[in-house]
């Protein structure tokens, strides 16, 4: 891989802020808080996001994505901050807010920096991975918070911390060449258009994590189905696994092929796992599941890319991601009324 050595930076650093989104996540749970609040507080961050990452992606084409990285860490880092001191209600749901805002402009910046670095034949790759650092700064944060013994004050702290350690690697690199071109050349209506079929794409997708995220646990522990803890640490593995191993594949095979096998299989995987009433039945449908969006996600990235020029590959990504959060405000009410 070329840029070695900025490439696990950028990335290292991306996986210790959701480390810090991770951390809090545990936390909220244990925190004096009623139902209505609790999921509030619980989405929140994708409140800000959804807006954020377009905006985070149009500042990295025109500022560098070093810069960008760097302001959306602090602002994950102050809106921490304060809940060190206290965290009343109005304050925690203000802190989630502002941490979804600069996640949102950090992630967009990072992830054109990872294309950057990556080059053309490895941009499904550079896709992926920030996937990976999501889940592997969520899978760290809360083993964190469970470490230091889910005290308030203690997980703020860590939640404040990260996101500067995560910056500070962005601090000793430079931002990669620009590539030739003028980021006007496709307007924002153009941009929207380019990234609305793979967007909707990625909002579907993401609709079968949402179900297993809100209601797979509660789900299988009603049908006495053991093992109910770990669907989630399993996909969050699972997930890691693909991408560490076959983040490739879209690259080699091309998007479009890769998404006409991804995308059945994890449909597979959901009615798999939706179905199933033996534990082991239920345990495979997730890993397919998650098998097949490891590598849907990606190969979608790379169509909403397709036809974009360098120059505004990261107002592209930002829009394509936001998709993302869409799917996870969208799915987890859409799911519920199916349910109900």
């Amino acid at each position: 891989m070329p840029h070695r050595g900025p490439y696990p930076a950028v990335l290292g650093g991306a996986v210790a802020c959701y480390a810090a989104l991770g951390a809090v996540l545990r936390l909220l749970p244990h925190l004096a808080l009623g139902p209505a609040m609790l999921g509030l507080a619980v989405g929140a961050p994708a409140l800000t996001a959804v807006l954020a990452r377009p905006l985070g992606g149009r500042l990295g084409d025109t500022l560098g994505p070093r810069v960008v990285v760097l302001s959306g860490t602090l602002a994950m880092a102050l809106a921490a901050a304060p809940l060190v001191f206290g965290h009343p209600t109005w304050l925690l749901v203000a802190s989630r807010l502002g941490a979804g805002a600069g996640e949102g402009v950090m992630m967009s910046a990072a992830v054109l920096w990872l294309l950057r670095l990556a080059g053309e034949g490895r941009r499904g790759r550079a896709l992926g991975h920030i996937g990976l650092a999501n889940y592997g700064g969520l899978t760290l944060g809360p083993l964190l918070t469970d470490a230091l013994g889910n005290q308030p004050t203690a997980v703020f702290a860590a939640a404040t911390v990260l996101p500067i350690a995560g910056g500070l690697p962005a601090l000793a690199l430079r931002s990669p060449p620009r590539p030739e071109g003028s980021t006007e050349e496709v307007g924002a209506r153009d941009l929207v258009g380019l990234t609305l079929r793979p967007g909707l794409g990625l909002l579907l997708v993401n609709i079968g994590y949402v179900a297993l995220l809100s209601f797979g646990t509660r789900a299988a522990e009603a049908h006495g189905i053991g093992a109910a803890w770990a669907f989630i640490p399993l996909f969050a593995a699972t997930v890691i696994v693909m991408r560490t191993a076959g983040g490739g594949i879209p690259d080699r095979f091309g998007a479009a092929r890769t998404l006409w096998v991804a995308a059945p299989v994890a449909a597979i995987g959901l009615a798999t796992a939706g179905n199933a009433r033996l534990s082991a039945v239920v345990v495979a449908g997730v890993i397919v599941l998650a098998a097949g969006q490891a590598l849907a996600v990606p190969a979608l990235g790379l169509l909403a890319l397709r036809g974009v020029p360098e120059a505004r590959h990261g107002a592209a990504a930002g829009l394509f991601f936001a998709w993302f959060d869409a799917g996870v405000g969208l799915g987890a009410p859409l799911v519920g009324l199916l349910a109900a």
